[in-house]
């Protein structure tokens, strides 16, 4: 069974992530905010993360770049899951190395179908 990491600072949210995760057969890790995020570093990879941007302690983007720099966590697929959608905010998350940008609000069915094509290797469509 797959683990993914959910860093997301709105309840509502990560309770409907994980409540979509969990249909899907995978297991949650929720925290919601960059500090936690970044302490979660020294611990094992999930295998896929799911990561907002705009939260308390550390962004999203730091949280992003900071993974990256960590040998066992480079390869993990990331998912910038945020209300940002601008030119620079995409072009930003893609720049630190999300796999995949994802534009709140989005469709369940969406964010499934990214996950299920990030965790078999597979590119995910736009």
């Amino acid at each position: 069974m797959a683990t993914i990491l959910v860093v997301e600072d709105d309840p509502a949210v990560s309770s409907m992530l994980e409540m979509t995760l969990a249909v899907e057969g995978f297991e949650t890790e929720i925290l919601s905010d960059g500090t936690a995020a970044l302490a979660r570093l020294d611990d094992e990879p999930p295998d896929l993360v799911i990561l907002d941007i705009m939260m308390p302690g550390a962004n999203g983007y730091t949280v992003l770049e900071a993974l990256r720099g960590r040998e066992a966590w480079e390869d993990v697929p990331v998912i910038m899951a945020t209300a940002l959608s601008g030119d620079e905010d995409v072009w930003r998350g893609w720049s630190a190395g999300a796999d995949y940008y994802l534009s709140k609000p989005f469709s369940l069915d969406h964010l499934r179908s990214v996950v299920l094509r990030l965790l078999s290797g597979e590119t995910p469509l736009p």
